[in-house]
């Protein structure tokens, strides 16, 4: 494969992989759904604070024990109400940092279903599409990119997890949705015992789109403890009890926000019957076309 096909082909693994824009965005329930909010609320109300008869270091982390409890009940409950689903439709906006870049902002529709796990993509703005369903297509990520080289092939066929795919991405196709997303945030969190002395967490409530969200802000200590971030922000859904985006700040010397992962899903509604035809790459609505296709490396 050329170097000029290698470098057209790039251009399709931002849109192919990952769990989106520094403006969190917001999701719906299937019977509720909502707009996406633009913007997380620069102000929330805070969470109660621990009873308390004097200010001493120690129950400040008792404080913070207590906030990072309710982080892991919030993350314990989204699991449960994504596991709880069975197929869902959503609109996903994401940005990633790859090799040092910040990407820029895709919008994407979304669809997946848990069994077999599938999802399918489909880009606003180019109307490119990708397709991925455990157990079929060998296993094999189908893309129909419309944009440069690349599309003269009409469909690629890779490897979830191959270079070409995830090289400009942070996570494959299969580590897509809410429940993978909230399970990579639990992993994250298991690797310490005693957050306290690691983070700060803050609780506050507010309202966004009319919907009453839960939002919870951590603030990492210092890059030698915790290298992967300098802070982060997770949005749940008080009703749904989704998670409803995700913003992972990364460290600066000059103190500086850098942005380097946001997952936002809006307008989710759940499938109950997830349709094979939504994962088929015989899909009219779809623009596959299955017997003209390439292998990727």
């Amino acid at each position: 494969m050329s170097l000029i096909l290698k470098s057209s082909v790039a251009a399709i693994a931002l849109t192919v992989c990952g769990l989106v824009t520094q403006n969190v965005s917001w999701e719906a329930s299937a019977t509720d759904p909502q707009d996406p909010a633009t913007s997380l609320p620069s102000e929330t109300k805070s969470s109660p604070p621990v009873d308390a008869s004097n200010g001493d270091r120690r129950l400040v982390a008792n404080s913070e024990n207590y906030n990072f409890r309710q982080l892991q009940k919030h993350l314990q409950s989204a699991m449960e109400a994504a596991v709880a689903m069975r197929g869902y439709s959503a609109i996903l906006e994401m940005q990633e940092e790859v090799s040092g870049t910040l990407r820029p902002v895709d919008k994407i529709e979304f669809k997946t279903r848990r069994a077999p796990f599938s999802v399918y993509m489909r880009w606003h703005d180019s109307a490119q599409e990708a397709l991925y369903v455990h157990g079929e297509n060998d296993n094999r990520l189908i893309v129909k990119p419309t944009k440069g080289l690349a599309a003269i092939r009409r469909v690629w066929r890779l490897e979830p997890d191959c270079r070409m795919a995830k090289q400009n991405c942070r996570y494959p196709i299969t580590d897509a949705g809410i429940e993978n997303l909230v399970l990579r945030i639990q992993e994250f969190y298991d690797q310490h015992d005693d957050w306290s002395k690691l983070a700060t967490f803050t609780i506050g409530e507010s309202s966004i789109a009319d919907r009453d969200v839960i939002i919870v802000n951590v603030t990492f200590a210092d890059e030698t403890s915790v290298p992967d971030y300098s802070s982060s922000t997770f949005c749940f859904d008080v009703k749904t009890k989704l998670l409803t985006s995700v913003d992972n700040d990364g460290w600066t010397l000059s103190g500086q926000r850098r942005l380097i992962e946001h997952y936002g899903y809006s307008q989710i509604v759940e499938t109950a019957t997830p349709s094979d035809a939504d994962f088929s790459v015989e899909n009219p609505a779809y623009r596959f076309v299955a017997n003209v296709a390439a292998d990727g490396e």
